[in-house]
């Protein structure tokens, strides 16, 4: 004869697994750090490719305003500065957003795998019990 609180518990585990296992089980098989660098690397180059495409519309756009300032050396540095500056206030941004992000995905993410595998140690238990 069935138990029907096995029954329940391995319905809940199963439904966890279909719902979010695989994707649990993708980002469990790295440490924090590694995760979170990795999508820091990955937004990072996300916002230059992002920036390089405002750029050139900006370029396209402003054609001429662009090539007068490229003829005179003294303003194409501070245009130069004025475009690394809002390059790196992009970038950080994207970092900070990515960091909190992902920190949060990861905490989520450990939290419900530490649920599952203490339900995953009272299924085993129920078992123990029975032999």
């Amino acid at each position: 004869m069935l138990d029907e609180e096995k029954v329940i518990l391995m319905t809940k585990m199963t439904a966890f697994i279909d719902r979010e296992g695989k994707k649990n089980d993708a980002i469990n098989t790295y440490f924090k750090s590694d995760y979170v660098g990795y999508n820091i690397i990955k937004s990072v180059i996300s916002a230059t490719i992002v920036y390089a495409i405002c750029l050139g519309t900006y370029v396209l756009c402003k054609f001429e305003e662009v090539l007068s300032n490229l003829y005179n050396t003294e303003n194409l540095l501070s245009v130069g500065r004025k475009w690394l500056i809002y390059y790196l206030l992009l970038v950080g941004v994207y970092c900070l957003a990515t960091y909190v992000i992902y920190s949060v995905r990861y905490t989520k993410m450990r939290k419900s795998m530490k649920a599952y595998y203490g339900n995953l140690k009272k299924l085993a238990r129920m078992y123990e019990k029975k032999d």
